[in-house]
């Protein structure tokens, strides 16, 4: 086990399918295995994880669709496809959050988790940065934000599809606004570029660029369940 692993909080795993997980227990992460379907998705409704590692021996496209829609937009964690053969894997469209090589070892493990915990931590610090290390204002922002992120995101989204140009521009201006607040730039450049397009009446490629908002904004929102954590609501 890697000698930094004392510092990570510890993480609720789910490794999903037939991948060797025997040599990760004991584990100091919370590690829970399951292999047929029916009782991956029973464990979903029932575990809150902050990872998932999907074993993708075999076409999984059906069933990788079946865990994300079991998750709503503000509390999906990232899953993770663990491949044995990964260059072969890397066009596949699914959108997963990341691939490692079977077998997964306890370092291999540490790895991922210490990669996810950083990107957690840098929102973290962001807004920590902004209410100059208020961490029950920071608290409060995080709540506020993982409240109405998905809310804005519905939003924008049936405006464009109604074509109400004004309307999605009026809530991507409010979400633009706040994540600026925040410093979270990555959700600010998406949102300006949205924003930009509906000012300037650009409605040709509109749904793209909000799906690069969408997405900027579910980078944050899967780890809403660490932000609350680490910022000390249980």
């Amino acid at each position: 086990m890697s000698s930094n692993v004392r510092q990570y909080r510890q993480l609720t795993v789910l490794i999903a399918g037939n991948a060797n997980h025997s040599m990760l227990q004991p584990h100091y992460h919370n590690i829970i295995a399951a292999d047929k379907h029916d009782d991956i998705l029973a464990l979903i409704k029932t575990t809150q994880f902050d990872l998932i590692l999907l074993d993708l021996e075999e076409d999984c496209s059906e069933f990788f669709n079946l865990i994300k829609a079991s998750f709503s937009i503000n509390d999906s964690p990232p899953v993770i496809g663990m491949l044995n053969q990964p260059k072969e894997f890397r066009t596949e469209p699914l959108k997963f959050d990341g691939w490692v090589s079977n077998p997964i070892t306890e370092e291999l493990l540490d790895e991922i988790v210490d990669c996810w915990q950083t990107k957690a931590l840098d929102y973290i610090r962001a807004v920590l940065a902004k209410t100059k290390n208020n961490q029950r204002l920071t608290l409060t922002i995080f709540e506020k934000l993982f409240e109405e992120i998905p809310l804005q995101l519905a939003g924008i989204k049936n405006a464009l599809q109604d074509k109400q140009y004004d309307l999605a521009r009026e809530i991507t201006h409010r979400l633009n606004g706040s994540a600026s607040f925040c410093g979270l730039t990555d959700i600010q450049q998406a949102a300006t570029a949205v924003e930009s397009h509906l000012l300037n009446n650009n409605h040709t490629d509109i749904y793209q660029h909000f799906l690069t908002l969408e997405q900027c904004c579910l980078n944050l929102t899967r780890y809403q369940k660490f932000i609350l954590t680490d910022l000390g609501r249980n």
